[in-house]
């Protein structure tokens, strides 16, 4: 049996309207964003209150009660489905198609590189503590993850039958995102089991982590935990829900993740000098400082490395990764020195992380952050 399976998953009934949110870790630099949502929600049942926005993550000790008490509550309410979820997302780059499924954490590793499922870039190990206090305090399991498959053939998203539809939602900015019970899992299972084998017979990784790698990473440590302690949930919290979606997809697009550098006077100066030592040039534009090296690559690799020096020696100064332009503007207009990323390409994605390992910290992001996933799909893996 392959790494992805089927699962057992809790779906909001017809009348959440206010149920799904967007993935944790976006709107980082604004709180502002999450009170719009909350204020929106209300009182209605909603994701919003499973999950902790990284925003607010130095808080989640004040925070894990309600999570606690939602997830208790919510688990009555909710409907179960079985099986594979073929979802569709109607975004401003087309339709992107995905499936929801469940993969075995025993595979995954954000640290090896001999695994069948694997991290794409480097793990901030500091942020997994408080996001595993947010699935230590929920009953419930929501997923943020995009998982990435190299299904040059097509033979599994694209080949998914729709039976049952489950649900039909607007996401306002976001797009529109529909949900069917896939109506040939027997066939999508089997073409799994085939890439896999094929990823094993030519050492490649058979699954990237595209985005949410520190939530699956979360789910990894809570896992082990409970697995090392003989609890008797360690068998469920073994799989996670993911959404698997093919790279081959024209719908995939990888947007750059730019940097935010805040409290950090002299910044600029020492990118440049720093930058011209490791062979590279720096350029002031009207978005921010732009790196300049060989390969798009190299420009993470090396303005990651200068920013982490920068920080060791500079205390008062902070780093925050920014998803889309607009709020890298928005943010430059308030102060911040800001370094605007270049996008990389797919095509040698796969064959990169196989003889490379991980990619550098924060290369690229699955979208802006608008079309970031939104959480829906829920599985409950048992009461503390």
């Amino acid at each position: 049996m392959s790494v992805l399976k089927s699962g057992d998953f809790l779906l909001p009934k017809d009348g959440f309207d206010k149920w799904a949110v967007v993935a944790c870790d976006q709107y980082t630099s604004s709180p502002e964003y999450w009170e719009n949502v909350k204020a929106k929600v209300g009182d209605a049942p909603s994701a919003l209150n499973l999950i902790c926005p990284e925003v607010y993550l130095s808080s989640i000790d004040e925070r894990k009660e309600g999570i606690k008490q939602a997830s208790e509550a919510y688990v009555k309410i909710l409907s179960a489905v079985c099986g594979m979820i073929f979802v569709r997302r109607t975004i401003e780059a087309g339709e992107r198609d995905g499936l929801v499924c469940l993969v075995d954490l025993e595979a995954y590793s954000y640290e090896r590189r001999d695994t069948l499922v694997r991290a794409t870039e480097g793990t901030v190990i500091e942020r997994i503590p408080p996001r595993l206090k947010v699935r230590k305090s929920s009953r419930l399991d929501l997923s943020h993850v995009i998982c990435l498959i190299d299904d040059e053939k097509k033979s599994v998203v694209e080949k998914a039958e729709k039976g049952e539809k489950l649900y039909d939602v607007d996401l306002g900015k976001g797009g529109r995102l529909e949900g069917w019970l896939v109506a040939n899992t027997a066939e999508i299972e089997k073409a799994l089991d085939a890439m896999e084998a094929e990823a094993v017979a030519n050492n490649r990784p058979f699954v990237l982590v595209g985005d949410g790698n520190h939530s699956l990473a979360s789910a990894k440590a809570l896992y082990e935990e409970l697995k090392n302690a003989g609890d008797e949930r360690a068998e469920r919290a073994r799989y996670a829900i993911v959404e698997v979606e093919n790279l081959r997809s024209n719908a995939i697009v990888f947007e750059p993740i730019h940097r935010a550098l805040f409290n950090a006077n002299g910044f600029a100066e020492y990118l440049e000098n720093k930058a011209k030592e490791k062979g590279a040039s720096v350029e002031q534009t009207s978005s921010g400082l732009v790196v300049k090296a060989y390969s798009e690559i190299e420009v993470y690799r090396i303005t990651q490395s200068i920013i982490d020096e920068y920080l060791a020696s500079n205390k008062g100064a902070s780093v925050d990764y920014i998803h889309g332009e607009d709020e890298l503007l928005r943010l430059k207009a308030n102060g911040a020195i800001t370094v605007k990323m270049p996008s990389i390409s797919k095509a040698e994605f796969f064959d990169y992380v196989a003889k490379n390992g991980n990619l550098p910290r924060k290369t690229f992001s699955m979208g802006e952050a608008y079309e970031k996933r939104y959480y829906m799909e829920a599985r409950d893996i048992g009461r503390s």
